[in-house]
């Protein structure tokens, strides 16, 4: 709240009378509660009264703080209307500024027009006139194009007919040369056909022969190896039914089939059973003279190719002809 200069001075003095009020109304009523007795008359009471200086107590402070302040504000608002007012003039200068350079990039920009159409206009003559004379060169150059294409058929045409007949005459002369050829290669083909017929009846004869001597070689062999066969499978019968454990229970017919496996020093690797004679006895007897037997040393003797088609493995009908009924 603001007050004038005027309000301020008449604040105080409604201040004071209301104390003066207050202070006489509170004596009359003291006086009236405190007895039933009609009071004694009295001398009415004397107020001092002082002039109090405004300016010295805190309402007056409080007055003079507002009336500064209200001049600071006064002074802020003035100085803010003056910031205003400058800035408006230069907002005003700046579009001043503005609409005359709008109006000169216009100006600008309409010379700018002028001069490309001038421009434009220009260079559709100059490119007319430009496919004009490209017009003309370029007939011209068709002619002399034609003309230069005719004299270059005429030769070249003359020159196919010199390379066709040149071609002709190296054609006749390169068949002369590829008979000839053939007759002498057909010569010597006669001739090497005769040496090799010649040379083939020379070693079919020599073939024939070594054939022969082969297979008479071959014959020998197998009736060596058969021979070595027999000799040492009956070897190994002989020494098998010589360890053998004859069972209680044998009697004549009975057999079994085995297969046993050598080694190359003529060891024993394995023994089986092929075909039972019905008695486990008679065949685990069988197969314990097998391993009983062990080795047979001739085998370490015999060459490997024998010994690897007969005695890697061979199958062995023991059948003693020495049991009871």
């Amino acid at each position: 709240m603001r007050w004038t200069d005027k309000e301020s001075y008449s604040l105080p003095v409604v201040l004071a009378i209301g104390l003066h009020v207050i202070i006489l109304v509170g004596g009359s009523v003291g006086l009236v509660l405190g007895d039933d007795e009609p009071p004694a008359p009295k001398r009415p009471p004397i107020v001092n009264a002082t002039i109090v200086d405004v300016s010295d107590t805190i309402i007056g402070k409080r007055e003079a703080e507002l009336r500064q302040a209200a001049a600071q504000a006064q002074q802020e608002a003035q100085k803010k209307a003056k910031e205003a007012a400058r800035k408006k003039a230069e907002r005003e200068a700046l579009e001043k500024q503005r609409r005359q350079a709008q109006a000169a990039q216009k100006k600008r920009e309409a010379a700018e027009r002028k001069a490309e159409a001038d421009r434009r206009a220009l260079l559709e003559r100059e490119k007319a006139e430009k496919a004009r004379k490209a017009e003309a060169a370029k007939k011209k150059a068709q002619q002399e194009q034609a003309k230069k294409e005719k004299a270059q058929q005429e030769a070249e045409q003359k020159k196919r007919l010199e390379e066709k007949k040149r071609a002709e005459e190296e054609k006749r002369k390169r068949q002369e040369q590829e008979r000839a050829k053939e007759l002498e290669r057909q010569r010597q083909l006669e001739a090497k056909a005769i040496a090799e017929a010649e040379e083939a009846r020379r070693r079919q004869a020599e073939a024939e022969v070594q054939k022969a001597i082969a297979e008479e070689e071959a014959k020998q062999l197998r009736i060596e190896e058969g021979q070595a066969v027999q000799s040492i499978s009956s070897l190994i019968m002989d020494r098998i039914a010589s360890v053998w454990i004859r069972p209680p229970n044998a009697r004549n017919g009975m057999k079994t089939k085995l297969r046993i496996g050598f080694l190359p020093s003529g060891e024993v690797s394995t023994v089986d059973v092929l075909e039972s004679s019905g008695d486990s006895l008679f065949d685990q007897r069988a197969k314990d003279a097998v391993v009983k037997m062990g080795r047979v040393e001739e085998l370490a003797d015999v060459d490997y190719a024998i010994f690897e088609r007969n005695f890697r493995q061979i199958e062995l009908l023991f059948n003693p002809q020495d049991l009871r009924n």
